[in-house]
């Protein structure tokens, strides 16, 4: 019995192990994919060997003026092993050096490949502030070191090139490492209608299709119209909140509003069997409102909605009970079109 006991464990542990790995490979990314297709490839080592030669050689190419020999060895490796970031980097501001790179040349891939330079940049400055940790500098290959020096070093010059165009000497002042500034200037009125604002944002817009979920918060100040039998009320100012998410398509709130102020007329409630004629007048309104989104753009936003949710009228406090209110509760119902203008897309504010 112990004996098939043993047997059934393994056989389960065994099948456990088979599952786990291949779910795992399920899983794995395309990134990781791409890069094993790359690594088994005929001339994998070939492409390396051209990459290392490429940043070996090209500060000596820059200095001798052969920028044609640059842009001819790029042409050739991204032919040869595909596109890569210090290629296209490089292609960049060597075309903005010449006064070549115009606005109708940016698309929404340069952000792409600006963002990871940003991140490329920041990761070696993490990494040097754990310099300390290193026992002995070891003698290494500082290759790859004086061509990033070189790219920066180009970038600034690019930046400072009177023939550069503007879009040029933007590429320029990025990569010369002011990151935050040149993305604040692609937003501005400055290169407002120019292909590389309109890339820039077609470029975000894809950005959350990726991440389309988001939360919303907003403060409400109002007034209260109401209608009907409830005329009799008046008109009353209200504050409230909205909390919610929002996907690409659909928004969805949850609605807080209170109401305040005497009524403009006496009206009578029956409070514990006692008719009290009263103006005291407060309502809390608890709901939720879902809309489907008909436009959503960088300038505006607006969708249609419908709501639910329970209205309470506190009007009198009982005559045995201070504490407790007289509340009369009704189930609200809403619906219309909201439009949301944005005064700062980036940060939310409509």
């Amino acid at each position: 019995m112990q004996f098939r006991l043993s047997n059934a464990a393994i056989i389960l542990f065994s099948s456990f192990m088979l599952f786990s790995c291949a779910q795992v490979s399920k899983r794995m990314p395309d990134e990781l994919e791409k890069m094993h297709a790359f690594l088994t490839q005929d001339n994998s080592s070939a492409c390396r060997q051209y990459h290392y030669n490429f940043e070996r050689q090209v500060p000596r190419l820059y200095r001798e003026d052969k920028l044609d020999s640059i842009l001819d060895v790029i042409d050739y490796i991204k032919t040869e092993c595909g596109p890569a970031a210090n290629l296209e980097v490089v292609q960049d501001l060597v075309m903005a050096d010449r006064g070549e790179m115009s606005d109708s040349l940016i698309g929404p891939a340069t952000f792409s490949q600006m963002l990871w330079y940003r991140s490329e940049q920041e990761n070696l400055i993490s990494w040097r502030k754990f310099s300390y940790l290193h026992s002995a500098l070891q003698p290494i290959d500082n290759t790859h070191d004086n061509f990033l020096k070189f790219e920066n070093d180009l970038a600034c010059g690019v930046y400072s090139n009177p023939d550069a165009s503007r879009v040029g000497k933007l590429l320029g002042q990025f990569y010369c490492g002011e990151y935050d500034t040149v993305f604040a200037r692609i937003q501005s009125d400055e290169f407002k209608g120019t292909n590389i604002q309109n890339s820039y944002n077609r470029f975000v817009q894809k950005t959350k299709m990726l991440f389309p979920a988001r939360g919303n918060i907003a403060l409400i100040i109002g007034g209260w119209m109401p209608q009907g039998n409830n005329d009799v009320l008046g008109n009353h100012p209200y504050f409230g909140l909205h909390v919610g998410g929002e996907t690409h398509r659909w928004r969805t709130d949850f609605v807080f509003n209170y109401r305040f102020g005497s009524s403009k007329n006496d009206y009578e409630v029956d409070s514990l069997g006692q008719i009290i004629t009263t103006d005291e007048y407060r309502s809390v309104l608890l709901g939720i409102d879902g809309g489907l989104k008909l436009w959503d753009n960088m300038a505006f936003s607006t969708d249609i909605f419908i709501g639910c949710g329970y209205d309470a009228i506190y009007s009198v406090q009982k005559t045995h009970d201070p504490d407790k209110n007289v509340t009369f509760g009704s189930l609200a119902a809403s619906c219309g079109l909201r439009h949301r203008f944005f005064i700062d897309r980036t940060s939310g504010l409509y």
